[in-house]
């Protein structure tokens, strides 16, 4: 008797086939798993797990664009689903989406009010926007519904960096590093902070620890490498930038800090790496600009003029591409500083003495001015202070479209206490800080008001050289839009000028200006008379040779002016409007 024919084998249904996904996918197997979820939705499109969980697939591999195509039908299938819209979030930060990930995560956030990670995912949409604030506050609930989440607390140091409110961002890092030492992450981004305030040995230790976990992270090195050169050692600078292309020979950053610091001799194996980085279309664009802007700086060295220009402009092009800056809000927000000015100067008339600004555009001269200063026993450098910014910022958010002589001057008095107190945390007993923070020069007006005892130097090159000085630095933060085509940043930088002599006109006597070609040619007397206008004694130690940016090894310095004339010429073949009536006639 024969027997009767077998069933055939049933077909997976969609729940099986999003079982086994899962357990592909949980196990690391993402590739399988996704086929699996592909399979549910070839039967049901609008399945709201498989498109979730394919766009997490999607994300893994980077392609954030599908991640947000598949996530978002998830969420339309499943609208209340906080894990669903917390990763549309992410995937929305991904493609630089940030204001729609920002309601992403509201939405998760108020379905969820203690899902942890979708504030964390706030904070960081907020962040690339700019929003610092927002993005503190974001962060700060992440940290209460979490508080020992080390990631919450790098994450909130980096805010309150963004703002410019350092000493609580540093307790964030050592937050975050207390909770997971050696935290790489936030080992590097601390000592970044204590570089920028002249803490090297600190920042050195810092980092070291860091490295006895991490001994291959090119990031710590690279910091570390950064340290050194800081702190003067630039052989151990030169050997840290090579350990840390050793173990990331395609890290652009490393590339043109280590082309700023050694004066090339000839075509080396340096150069070719700078050159095969900046040509690679497929690195990313970030470490292609930083080697363009290494190889222009070194083939200048090399006497190869006119490809080092090329090499500055491409790179800056580069950059220009991907900048949002309009040329005319620019200008107008200049006209708007000199607007806001006070008629009387208000503040804490408590305090005798100082600070003193350094104000102008980078590159101006600025650091030659601190290092003069500096070695006055009366001052202490305080660097790119971000303390003004920041408080005024508040100010202007307390009284939205004021007029700064209409605000009350109990308030701008408290502006120039609250100045005060963190500069001295700088400064040695009985010294004067020196602040040369670039973005004082828009704060003019409310360094005046605030305080009134503050000295104000501004320093200016020839215009020329200063535009082409601007071209060869990779300004990378907020606020130097301007800097990267060469014909906005000369109208750009004409009008900053007209500017700076409307404040100069508006404030008689408060802003000594600084010409630092006259600074080169005659230091005695022209020193003197910067101390003068300090209120500082004449200190001899102020007129010793300033090496603000040292290379290695020295040059003779007839031979660098040399290069320096050839370099100019380059420039002004390559773009006369750079140079006015000088390029008609070059």
């Amino acid at each position: 008797m024969s027997k009767p024919p077998s069933a055939p084998p049933r077909a997976p249904s969609t729940d099986d086939l999003l079982r086994t996904g899962l357990q592909l996918h949980q196990s690391g197997r993402a590739e399988e798993a996704a086929s699996h979820y592909e399979r549910v939705l070839a039967v049901e499109p609008k399945h709201p797990a498989a498109n979730h969980l394919l766009g997490l697939v999607f994300l893994a591999r980077g392609d954030a664009g599908a991640a947000v195509d598949s996530i978002t039908r998830a969420v339309a299938a499943r609208p209340d689903d906080a894990q669903y819209l917390c990763n549309l979030g992410v995937a929305l930060n991904a493609v630089s989406r940030h204001e729609e990930a920002v309601t992403a995560l509201q939405r998760a956030v108020r379905i969820n009010p203690k899902f942890a990670e979708a504030y964390s995912n706030l904070g960081m949409a907020y962040r690339e926007l700019r929003q610092f604030d927002e993005a503190a506050e974001a962060y700060r609930r992440a940290i209460a519904i979490r508080p020992n989440e080390a990631g919450f607390h790098y994450n909130l140091g980096n805010a309150l960096s963004g703002i410019g409110d350092i000493v609580p961002a540093e307790e964030s890092y050592r937050e975050a590093l207390r909770l997971r030492p050696g935290y790489p992450a936030a080992a590097n981004a601390f000592a970044g902070l204590l570089d920028e305030e002249g803490r090297y040995d600190e920042g050195l230790k810092l980092v070291d620890a860091a490295l006895g976990t991490a001994a291959n992270d090119a990031q710590l090195h690279l910091r570390r490498a950064r340290l050194l050169e800081h702190e003067g050692r630039l052989e151990e600078a030169v050997a840290g930038y090579d350990r840390t292309l050793t173990l990331r020979p395609g890290f652009g950053e490393a590339h043109q800090h280590r082309a700023r610091l050694v004066r090339h001799a000839g075509r080396d194996s340096a150069i070719a790496a700078m050159e095969a980085l900046f040509e690679d279309e497929g690195a990313p664009l970030d470490d292609r600009i930083f080697a363009g802007f290494g190889l222009g700086k070194a083939l200048a060295d090399i006497g190869e003029h006119g490809a080092s220009v090329e090499a500055f402009l491409t790179a800056n092009r580069m950059h220009r591409a991907r900048t949002p800056f309009s040329l005319e809000r620019a200008k107008a927000e200049l006209v708007s500083d000199l607007d806001r000015v006070a008629d009387v100067a208000v503040g804490n008339d408590g305090e005798s003495t100082g600070p003193i600004f350094i104000v102008g555009l980078p590159r101006a001269g600025k650091s030659t001015i601190e290092a003069i200063l500096s070695r006055h026993s009366g001052v202490t450098p305080a660097r790119e202070l971000p303390t003004m910014n920041r408080l005024y910022k508040r100010v202007t958010e307390e009284y939205p479209g004021i007029a700064l002589r209409e605000i009350p001057r109990s308030r701008i008095a408290q502006l120039g206490q609250d100045y005060f107190a963190e500069a001295r945390r700088f400064a040695a007993d009985g010294t004067i800080t020196v602040d040369t923070m670039p973005s004082n020069y828009r704060l003019i007006g409310a360094i005046r008001a605030a305080l009134p005892r503050a000295r104000m130097v501004w320093c200016q090159r020839k215009p020329a050289d200063h535009c082409v000085a601007i071209l060869e630095k990779y300004l990378t933060g907020h606020g130097h839009e301007y800097a990267n085509d060469p014909g906005e940043l000369v109208a750009f930088h004409a009008a900053y000028r007209q500017i700076m002599d409307g404040w100069r006109a508006l404030l008689p006597g408060v802003i000594h200006f600084v010409d630092v070609a006259e600074l080169q040619q005659d230091r005695r007397s022209q020193t003197a008379k910067l101390l003068e206008f300090c209120g500082l004694r004449w200190d001899e130690g102020c007129v010793a040779e300033v090496q603000s940016e040292p290379q290695i090894p020295a040059w003779d310095r007839i031979l660098a002016a040399a290069n320096r004339v050839d370099h100019l010429a380059a420039w002004r073949k390559a773009r006369p409007d750079l140079f006015g009536d000088e390029g008609a006639e070059g």
